[in-house]
């Protein structure tokens, strides 16, 4: 089986933490980091594309709660994630192939936690078979 691709949407502000002690990024060959101004851009029709252009899984990175520089940034983007994943449900896909994280700027090891969290989960589910379901 091939390596799933994981589409991470990544607020800008929280993109420190994905270096490591070294200084540099460390993100996986399987993970596309997708930066945008602030996680409350991303939106449904984003994360659902991101499935269907072949992403296995989406993560959207935000700010801790009440961190956001746009103030409600991360509670938008939060009930967006919410939404796309009852529209997945609905199709049959299981949900959990998009998730929310909040992370502080100084947080690698939990976002890298994350990053293979979502990369067993891909793993064990494999690519969306839309057309047989997911489950």
């Amino acid at each position: 089986m091939t390596d799933p691709t994981i589409v991470m949407f990544m607020c800008r502000n929280a993109r420190t933490a994905l270096s490591g002690p070294e200084g540099t990024e460390a993100v996986p060959p399987d993970v596309r980091v997708i930066e945008v101004p602030c996680s409350g851009r991303v939106d449904e029709v984003m994360m659902l594309k991101a499935l269907r252009n072949g992403a296995w899984a989406v993560m959207v990175v935000a700010c801790l709660d009440g961190n956001c520089k746009n103030s409600t940034g991360n509670y938008q983007a939060r009930r967006r994630v919410d939404e796309a994943r009852s529209l997945l449900a609905q199709l049959g896909v299981d949900a959990g192939r998009i998730r929310m994280y909040s992370v502080a700027s100084n947080q690698h090891a939990m976002l890298m936690a994350a990053v293979g969290e979502m990369q067993a989960f891909a793993r064990e589910r494999g690519p969306i078979k839309i057309l047989e379901g997911d489950r």
